[in-house]
């Protein structure tokens, strides 16, 4: 495990207890940057294989959303497209979200995995299960991190994340077999 705070049986344990994947958008979903256009176009790049596995994660059963600072349509259409849970945007204070999420759907914190890549995400990962970040966070977040990535923002980090989980939970398996059986 790069980087992890916790020993490898603990981390089995964290990930076999997870209900919910939250993350954040840019840094994370995306790889961070923002192409402003004229006329208010914003452009955001995601990688079609984190998009497999947050399909792959709602087959499970399994919850998905995104607590994140910024608003944009691109994201609004993104989660619609891959049925995320929970979406809020625009939120500068993302641990309150993340408290409304658990009471609301009746989660403890060890029920719940986060991905951030930055101070701003702190709130959320230090109260979750586990906090995993990307190759590329900021410095400053690793001493918080459970769990350090190998992909970075907007490269496979949520695809990394989820077969991580499903793997421990024993769910991978099947999941592979219904894509060779696929007719």
């Amino acid at each position: 495990m790069t980087g992890s705070r916790k020993d490898h049986d603990a981390f089995k344990v964290s990930c076999q207890r997870i209900k919910i994947l939250l993350f954040d958008c840019d840094g994370v979903l995306t790889d961070g940057r923002i192409a402003l256009g004229n006329n208010g176009i914003e452009l955001k790049f995601f990688s079609t294989t984190d998009g497999l596995a947050l399909k792959m994660w709602n087959k499970s059963g399994l919850l998905s959303g995104s607590i994140t600072g910024r608003s944009s349509e691109a994201l609004e259409r993104r989660a619609a497209e891959l049925k995320f849970d929970e979406l809020h945007q625009g939120i500068a204070r993302k641990g309150d979200v993340l408290d409304e999420i658990m009471q609301r759907r009746g989660l403890k914190p060890e029920e719940i995995a986060y991905i951030g890549d930055d101070l701003n995400d702190l709130p959320v990962g230090t109260r979750a299960g586990l906090f995993f970040a990307p190759a590329n966070h900021h410095p400053s977040i690793r001493p918080y991190a459970d769990y350090i990535l190998n992909a970075s923002g907007g490269h496979g980090v949520i695809r990394e994340t989820v077969d991580l989980i499903l793997g421990y939970k024993g769910l991978m398996e099947n999941l592979i077999k219904d894509f060779i059986n696929q007719e």
